[in-house]
């Protein structure tokens, strides 16, 4: 519950508009100095890019999820796709990974038709030109029922809000597949858990997670 309200008083320190303009201004440069790998600590199989309390990463997913910003796009397509190779190579090395499956969670329909867009697909089609060959991009896997949005549920009922909500679409694509979720940010963990509920369900060898911020 505090950590609830405290987000939502950082939000109010800064306008939106400040925040497209904040996003606008950072460099790969700085990014990069703002990376922070972690491993989220109570689900060792979701990885985190940067802090999500620094107030310049905070601006930049909240000017790229609510504004539609796509100037920081290719910088931060290129980091992320980095961090997947990196992984990638322990877990060809490790666990025998081979090709495989990269999937945005994606918007619901009602969310993306009001959206118009959704933010995890275009941070995640920014790493695919530094990818060729070594994942297979499957943004038409999952599909999402409408809940409403975690960001405006008490962390306590995050669980139960979105229990259930994910399904595979295309089970013959996941069956036997090792698969990489990206997503913007991973607080609680809960919406990445049920996408991973769903696609072991349809028979996902493997499932692990990188996300923007946490």
């Amino acid at each position: 519950m505090i950590g609830h309200i405290f987000r939502r008083i950082l939000d109010a320190l800064i306008p939106i508009s400040s925040e497209s303009s904040i996003a606008r201004s950072l460099s790969e440069e700085t990014l990069t100095e703002l990376l922070h790998p972690m491993i989220h600590r109570d689900k060792q199989w979701i990885v985190a890019l940067f802090p999500y309390r620094n107030p310049k990463v905070r601006a930049l997913i909240r000017a790229i999820k609510y504004r539609g910003e796509k100037a920081p796009l290719p910088a931060l397509g290129r980091i992320l796709a980095d961090e997947i190779i990196q992984i990638l190579a322990d877990k060809k090395t490790l666990e025998g990974w081979r090709n495989p499956l990269l999937i945005p969670i994606p918007s619901s329909s009602a969310r993306l038709k009001s959206r118009g867009y959704n933010q995890v697909e275009r941070i995640t089609l920014a790493t695919l030109p530094h990818l060729e060959g070594q994942v297979t991009y499957a943004p038409d896997v999952l599909g999402r029922e409408d809940r409403a949005s975690q960001v405006e549920v008490l962390k306590s009922e995050r669980e139960k809000n979105i229990a259930g909500a994910f399904s595979v679409i295309r089970p013959e694509k996941v069956s036997g597949m090792h698969v990489i979720l990206i997503d913007d940010v991973a607080e609680t963990g809960t919406t990445l858990i049920d996408a991973k509920r769903a696609l072991i369900g349809a028979g996902a060898s493997e499932v692990i997670a990188i996300t923007l911020a946490h």
